[in-house]
Protein backbone atom coordinates (compact mmCIF):
# COMPACT_ATOMS: atom_id res chain seq x y z
CA UNK A 1 0.00 0.00 0.00
CA UNK A 2 2.85 2.59 0.81
CA UNK A 3 4.56 2.05 -2.74
CA UNK A 4 1.48 2.40 -4.38
CA UNK A 5 1.25 6.37 -3.39
CA UNK A 6 4.83 7.19 -3.43
CA UNK A 7 5.60 9.18 -6.00
CA UNK A 8 9.40 9.51 -7.27
CA UNK A 9 10.70 12.42 -9.71
CA UNK A 10 13.71 13.29 -10.79
CA UNK A 11 14.50 15.93 -13.84
CA UNK A 12 18.16 16.43 -15.72
CA UNK A 13 18.38 19.79 -17.12
CA UNK A 14 21.66 21.56 -18.73
CA UNK A 15 21.78 25.39 -20.09
CA UNK A 16 23.48 28.64 -20.52
CA UNK A 17 23.62 31.23 -17.93
CA UNK A 18 25.18 34.72 -18.07
CA UNK A 19 25.46 37.52 -15.71
CA UNK A 20 26.48 38.17 -11.97
CA UNK A 21 29.24 35.40 -10.66
CA UNK A 22 29.65 33.47 -13.88
CA UNK A 23 31.18 36.08 -15.91
CA UNK A 24 34.81 34.53 -15.56
CA UNK A 25 37.04 31.45 -16.18
CA UNK A 26 40.68 31.89 -15.65
CA UNK A 27 41.32 28.52 -17.37
CA UNK A 28 39.31 29.79 -21.05
CA UNK A 29 39.74 33.16 -21.32
CA UNK A 30 37.40 33.26 -24.60
CA UNK A 31 34.17 32.56 -21.89
CA UNK A 32 35.03 35.65 -19.73
CA UNK A 33 32.50 37.99 -19.70
CA UNK A 34 29.98 35.38 -21.03
CA UNK A 35 29.30 32.98 -19.11
CA UNK A 36 28.96 29.32 -17.61
CA UNK A 37 27.08 26.47 -18.87
CA UNK A 38 25.59 24.09 -16.19
CA UNK A 39 24.05 20.94 -15.35
CA UNK A 40 21.08 20.33 -12.95
CA UNK A 41 20.25 16.91 -11.37
CA UNK A 42 17.02 17.32 -9.02
CA UNK A 43 15.18 14.43 -7.34
CA UNK A 44 11.89 14.33 -5.42
CA UNK A 45 10.14 12.01 -3.39
CA UNK A 46 6.24 12.83 -2.42
CA UNK A 47 4.09 10.65 0.14
CA UNK A 48 0.43 11.71 0.84
CA UNK A 49 0.97 15.48 1.74
CA UNK A 50 4.61 15.18 2.57
CA UNK A 51 7.69 15.79 -0.19
CA UNK A 52 11.58 15.19 0.10
CA UNK A 53 13.52 16.39 -2.38
CA UNK A 54 17.34 17.46 -3.55
CA UNK A 55 19.16 18.85 -6.26
CA UNK A 56 23.34 19.74 -7.55
CA UNK A 57 23.92 22.18 -10.15
CA UNK A 58 27.04 21.93 -11.68
CA UNK A 59 28.83 25.43 -13.61
CA UNK A 60 31.63 24.81 -15.61
CA UNK A 61 33.24 26.52 -18.70
CA UNK A 62 34.87 24.68 -22.23
CA UNK A 63 38.63 24.09 -22.40
CA UNK A 64 38.03 22.00 -25.62
CA UNK A 65 35.44 20.47 -27.73
CA UNK A 66 35.77 18.00 -25.28
CA UNK A 67 36.99 18.84 -21.90
CA UNK A 68 35.02 21.69 -19.49
CA UNK A 69 36.39 22.83 -16.11
CA UNK A 70 34.03 22.91 -13.14
CA UNK A 71 34.38 25.79 -10.97
CA UNK A 72 31.36 26.04 -8.81
CA UNK A 73 28.86 23.18 -7.32
CA UNK A 74 25.27 24.35 -5.15
CA UNK A 75 23.66 21.83 -3.24
CA UNK A 76 19.91 22.07 -2.18
CA UNK A 77 17.68 19.77 0.13
CA UNK A 78 13.74 20.50 0.47
CA UNK A 79 11.36 19.04 2.71
CA UNK A 80 7.77 19.97 3.57
CA UNK A 81 4.09 19.60 3.46
CA UNK A 82 1.49 20.34 0.40
CA UNK A 83 -1.81 21.13 1.24
CA UNK A 84 -4.29 22.05 -1.22
CA UNK A 85 -3.64 25.96 -1.37
CA UNK A 86 -0.75 26.23 1.36
CA UNK A 87 2.72 24.53 1.52
CA UNK A 88 4.92 24.50 4.13
CA UNK A 89 8.51 24.05 3.57
CA UNK A 90 12.45 23.63 4.40
CA UNK A 91 15.03 24.77 2.44
CA UNK A 92 18.52 24.54 2.76
CA UNK A 93 21.35 25.61 -0.47
CA UNK A 94 24.80 25.68 -0.15
CA UNK A 95 27.20 26.60 -2.67
CA UNK A 96 30.84 25.97 -2.77
CA UNK A 97 34.03 26.60 -5.36
CA UNK A 98 35.62 23.73 -7.28
CA UNK A 99 38.98 23.42 -9.42
CA UNK A 100 40.23 20.44 -11.11
CA UNK A 101 43.77 19.61 -9.60
CA UNK A 102 43.50 22.33 -6.78
CA UNK A 103 45.91 20.17 -4.94
CA UNK A 104 49.06 21.09 -7.35
CA UNK A 105 51.05 23.80 -5.75
CA UNK A 106 50.56 26.82 -7.79
CA UNK A 107 46.90 26.21 -8.49
CA UNK A 108 44.49 28.48 -6.14
CA UNK A 109 40.58 27.99 -6.04
CA UNK A 110 38.97 30.45 -7.54
CA UNK A 111 36.34 31.32 -6.59
CA UNK A 112 37.69 31.60 -3.07
CA UNK A 113 33.81 32.29 -1.47
CA UNK A 114 31.41 29.75 -0.11
CA UNK A 115 28.34 30.28 1.25
CA UNK A 116 24.56 28.48 2.30
CA UNK A 117 21.24 29.97 3.19
CA UNK A 118 18.19 27.87 4.94
CA UNK A 119 14.23 29.14 4.33
CA UNK A 120 11.38 28.27 6.52
CA UNK A 121 8.40 28.87 4.55
CA UNK A 122 4.41 29.39 3.87
CA UNK A 123 3.37 29.49 0.87
CA UNK A 124 -0.20 30.03 -0.49
CA UNK A 125 -0.70 28.74 -3.76
CA UNK A 126 -3.58 29.18 -6.19
CA UNK A 127 -5.14 25.98 -8.47
CA UNK A 128 -6.89 25.64 -10.99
Amino acid sequence: MFFQTLILSAILETGFVSGGIFNYSSENKAWVDVGALYTTLEAKAEYQCFYLGGNMDCYFTPTSIVNYMPFQMTYGVQAGLNFKHFQIGYEHSCFHPMTPYATIFGNEIKPKYEGAYNKVFLRWKINR
